[in-house]
């Protein structure tokens, strides 16, 4: 099928067997709804934490790059922050004309404002913004490296870039078998994933530092839908199948003897399209 992301959208809506996986995506279709949800979840708590958000000092100039639908934008907004949101895709459910609504439900003293634009040509001027934030925006960039080139000119000196949720793949035959088991690919296609050295290369060659790289188990903003609790109920099995049970639960005690064990499983994670984040200052 070739039909636009909004009509694929739309289209697995009115599909029950798929009413779960529109609630986990966020694309309700009220967007205020998914939204909401979002501001309150721990994906977006990590967020904040990541970019050490909650000891700022607004105002803050934040960029959502590939804004879909709103719900980040809403956001940081919400919490009062300045925020341009930027898509290609105007639609009224999934693009620019859902966050052009979601920016008159601004509680507080933030502001959204939308701008039409592809990331390998954005129409701001050099150092406009202290943060871009992406999330599963990089895999769609029509030119990865010009796309990541454009997000570092526009960003202030040390101004942060928090990739997330990006597609990852070992090889070609990899891909091949992420894209024909991805349902809205089907539908629309426009969906890509990257190797990891190909998002790291890219990152590096656009002069970004600092860079930290998330693995699929690194953060809850990866492993969404798995909330925290699951992956320490995933971690404290590992841990007492092979020792005694009051072992297991002292080594759940120590944060960093789960760190160490979910960078274990982060290594060991090698399903196509697995999911990454990246942060990084320019």
């Amino acid at each position: 099928m070739n039909l636009s992301y909004e009509a694929s959208v739309s289209l697995l809506r009115n599909m029950p067997e798929h009413a779960e996986l529109i609630k986990l995506s966020y694309l309700d279709e009220n967007n205020l709804d998914a939204a909401v949800r979002f501001s309150k979840s721990q994906e977006f708590a990590e967020v904040l934490r990541l970019l050490d958000l909650d000891k700022s000092i607004k105002p803050i100039k934040i960029l959502d790059l590939g804004c879909g639908n709103g719900i980040a934008s809403y956001s940081f907004a919400n919490l009062g922050y300045e925020v341009t949101s930027v898509d290609p895709d105007l639609s009224s459910t999934v693009g620019l004309k859902a966050t052009e609504k979601l920016s008159r439900e601004i509680e507080f003293t933030g502001s959204i404002f939308t701008v039409e634009s592809f990331a390998e040509s954005l129409p701001f001027k050099d150092e406009t913004f202290d943060i871009v934030y992406t999330r599963q925006c990089l895999h769609h960039f029509c030119d990865l490296s010009q796309g990541l080139v454009e997000c570092q000119r526009v960003l202030k000196p040390h101004g942060k870039l928090l990739s997330t949720r990006e597609h990852v793949v070992s090889d070609d035959k990899q891909l091949t078998e992420f894209l024909e088991n991805h349902i809205l690919h089907n539908l629309h296609g426009g969906e890509k994933a990257y190797t990891l050295d190909q998002y790291t290369e890219a990152l590096q060659k656009a002069n970004f530092r600092k860079l930290k790289i998330i693995g699929p188990f690194d953060s809850v903003i990866n492993y969404f839908p798995a909330s925290e609790a699951d992956i320490d109920k995933q971690i404290y099995r590992a841990f007492s199948s092979k020792l005694r049970n009051p072992i297991a639960s002292a080594l759940m005690m120590f944060p960093l003897a789960k760190i160490l064990y979910r960078k274990r499983m982060s290594r060991r994670c090698n399903f196509p399209g697995r999911l990454y984040s990246f942060y990084c200052v320019k």
